[in-house]
């Protein structure tokens, strides 16, 4: 029996009847309620001309396109990061050493427990006082790979504990040790596993640099605040604009993430 019948009894004739009915009196209901939203928005003057104008000059959009660079900069190297860091946590924590595996755990469940705002103020706030003269993207950095690297390696250890323990057993049988077994054996078919969850990670973080701004940090979401700074009256046009760059952004990751999906039940079969 496959793993999707395990975790999902599919519907009879008349489950299919219902699913189509709320699928049909939700899709109706989101679709007043957006256009309920337009016409609000409408009413008040929100398309007009002079609150468009803005994006019309192409300083505007190089500045946002700088700060949507910024955005998957530091994304992309607190990725990194994260996922370094959380493969030593994760073997850590599954660790046969008492010592080993509390301290991997404390490490966890402080950096999980701690809003991801009050880390990175912490960091901004407390650590230039003790000499870290950093720049806003290395605060934005550490914080961001504390955090996510914590939360990431409960991905990896749930990928290496999701594997059969006869398959490190039998790569001990072959003379293998156990850091050979980890690493050859374990570690590759774990990140096959866990690889849409750590997309879906790695979404988490480029939608958490959104934070940067109160460093300040000039990422995507502090420049559309500067842009409505210069252009007052389109500030909720330069919040669209930004939204639609982290939809974008977002959108991609997803589809990379079902693709990886479809391509692991395929080999699956």
């Amino acid at each position: 029996m496959s793993e999707n019948v395990l975790l999902y009894e599919q519907p009879g004739p008349v489950g299919l009847l219902k699913n189509r009915v709320y699928a049909v009196v939700g899709g109706a209901f989101v679709l007043t309620l957006l256009w309920s939203v337009i016409y609000r928005l409408y009413q008040r003057g929100q398309f007009d001309h002079d609150r468009w104008s803005v994006f019309l000059n192409t300083q505007v959009w190089g500045f946002l396109l700088n700060g949507l660079y910024a955005t998957l900069l530091v994304a992309s190297i607190s990725g990194a990061l994260s996922f370094a860091c959380s493969v030593p946590i994760a073997l850590a924590r599954t660790s046969e050493t008492y010592l080993v595996r509390k301290v991997a755990e404390i490490y966890i469940s402080a950096f999980r427990a701690v809003p991801l705002l009050l880390l990175i103020l912490f960091m901004t706030v407390l650590l230039p006082t003790v000499g870290f003269a950093w720049p806003a993207m290395a605060f934005l950095v550490v914080a961001l790979t504390l955090h996510h690297s914590a939360l990431a390696a409960e991905i990896v250890r749930s990928g290496i504990m999701s594997l059969e323990r006869g398959q490190q057993e039998a790569a001990l049988s072959i003379g293998m040790t156990g850091v050979q077994s980890m690493c050859y054996i374990v570690l590759p078919q774990a990140i096959r596993r866990m690889m849409p969850a750590l997309i879906g990670q790695l979404l988490a973080i480029v939608q958490d640099t959104s934070l940067g701004y109160i460093i300040p940090y000039n990422e995507l979401l502090r420049c559309s605040q500067l842009i409505s700074t210069y252009a007052p009256q389109s500030l909720l046009q330069a919040a669209f604009v930004s939204t639609l760059l982290y939809g974008m952004i977002s959108a991609l990751l997803m589809i990379v993430q079902h693709k990886v999906k479809t391509r692991k039940r395929s080999v699956a079969k």
